[in-house]
């Protein structure tokens, strides 16, 4: 390659005063110039399919957003996220306090205060039944459960408190259920040492915070109480308990084989099969932080802030979260699409032009809007597959039918196997990153081979052929 230095101390010097825009040109081409700006307009095409494939995701999200909020219509029909808890023993009592008069003196007063304890052991058995509601074109997973709750108190003891017992009311004790849903329930049965009880709606404001029932107890005096409820609730996406009591035995079953255990801690066993699952927990008083019993100024009970344990209904197959995970590989397919073409183009000397390029990158963004809308109909598999053939006619017609006929068969061989890669990605859970970075560098190398003679500095110059109005065979 000639010096450019050099043909300038050539020129005569009645000639190095002259500009000749064709000459500059030409030796630029000859720098290396031209593949650069290739390769700068690719790059340029590439972060501008970054805008369709980003309308793409919007409409994904929108969709995805439309569904939780028919989740949330069917939740208010048929019932809400449901929690629920062991019962609750409240006791009023009163205490003699010195409290100021309006004349500013001082005088005893009767302060009625209330102690609250929580059962010496509890045993709750949680059994639900899953099925599939729709409402439009979504399908929502509901639940009906049938809880069994068992356990004990022990006596109450108010010496610690230094309590008179004349001053304790027995005959207002109550119970109290921790139920947020209970619009949902269904039906409810309560025994306190084998005898039913009267349940009522509502909480007394001596109670803990929250949404729930409670039962009004006529007791005597201070003694050991056994208690049984039975509960049948309606509920959707998950059913957690909350573990009040000394030591707590949880059991949660299901037919719906998709578990996704919440809260802390985990179950200490677990059965998943696909039949549905068993989960088993155990746990005592002080892994969670709550006394077994107190008074009114020394602990207040809040159900948001303890943890629950329990079981939420995974959706493995939701399609717009399996949608929304193929569209973040979108950029990538473009990328190796575009790429593919560009390579041939080198190799063959084929002009691509920027119109070609976009309606390309066009048909591959529609993919993931196709893929969509027929999820929302029929299986994802089944979708996937016919989104992916259109798709692939479409492109490889295309570019077979524009540019060259090896253009269009490696462009559809290349979206094929893109489309089954992810497709694999998206079934793989632990080991979609692994599997996604081997992809990335097998790619690499191919792209490193199939470039490997290509002569950078010699695109933009005219073939041996050319010169003299002969041009080179396609």
């Amino acid at each position: 390659m000639t010096d450019l230095n050099d043909d300038f101390g050539a020129m005569r010097p009645s000639e190095r005063g002259r500009y000749d825009p064709r000459q500059w040109r030409d030796r630029w081409r000859g720098s290396g110039f031209e593949a650069a700006k290739r390769i700068l307009f690719l790059g340029a095409l590439i972060l501008l399919m970054l805008i369709p494939l980003g309308m793409v995701e919007g409409v994904v999200q929108e969709r995805s957003w439309r569904k939780q909020q028919v989740m949330d219509e069917v939740g208010e029909q048929w019932g809400p996220v449901q929690s629920v808890s062991a019962p609750i023993l409240v006791v009023p009592y009163d205490m003699l306090e010195t409290r100021p008069k309006a004349d500013g003196s001082e005088a005893l007063f009767r302060v009625r205060h209330f102690a609250t304890f929580l059962p010496a052991k509890t045993r709750m058995t949680a059994q639900s039944k899953v099925e599939k509601r729709h409402k439009s074109i979504y399908e929502i997973l509901v639940y009906g459960a049938k809880i069994d709750v068992t356990g004990s108190f022990a006596s109450p003891d108010f010496s610690r408190w230094n309590v008179p017992p004349d001053q304790i009311h027995w005959n207002e004790a109550s119970l109290a259920i921790l139920l947020p849903g209970a619009r949902a329930l269904q039906s409810i049965e309560l025994l306190v040492d084998g005898k039913p009880q009267t349940v009522d709606a509502g909480l007394l404001p001596q109670h803990p915070r929250g949404q729930g029932l409670r039962s009004d107890l006529k007791l005597s005096g201070p003694r050991p109480l056994t208690f049984s409820i039975k509960l049948a609730i309606n509920g959707r996406d998950a059913l957690s308990v909350l573990p009040l009591g000394g030591q707590s035995e949880i059991e949660m079953s299901s037919d719906w084989p998709h578990p996704n255990f919440l809260g802390s801690p985990l179950p200490a066993t677990r059965e998943i099969d696909k039949d549905g699952f068993v989960g088993r927990w155990s746990i005592n008083h002080l892994a969670t932080g709550i006394p077994l019993s107190w008074r009114d100024g020394e602990f207040t009970l809040e159900p948001t802030a303890v943890d629950m344990v329990g079981v939420g209904l995974a959706e493995p197959g939701d399609v717009h979260q399996q949608t929304d995970r193929i569209v973040k590989y979108g950029l990538l397919v473009v990328s190796l699409t575009f790429g593919t073409i560009f390579i041939i183009g080198l190799l063959k000397r084929d002009r691509v032009h920027l119109v070609q390029y976009l309606l390309i990158g066009a048909a591959i963004s529609l993919f993931y809007l196709l893929l969509l809308s027929l999820a929302e109909q029929m299986s994802f598999a089944r979708a996937y597959l016919i989104a992916s053939l259109v798709d692939i006619a479409i492109v490889a017609g295309y570019a077979g039918a524009t540019i060259r006929r090896l253009v269009g068969l490696l462009t559809g061989l290349i979206l094929a196997a893109l489309h089954g890669y992810m497709f694999v990605l998206l079934q793989m859970e632990s080991y979609a990153l692994l599997s996604g970075t081997i992809g990335l560098l097998l790619i690499l190398v191919l792209i490193m081979v199939a470039t490997r003679k290509v002569d950078w500095y010699a695109i933009g110059e005219e073939p041996a052929g050319s010169r003299n109005g002969r041009q080179p065979a396609a």
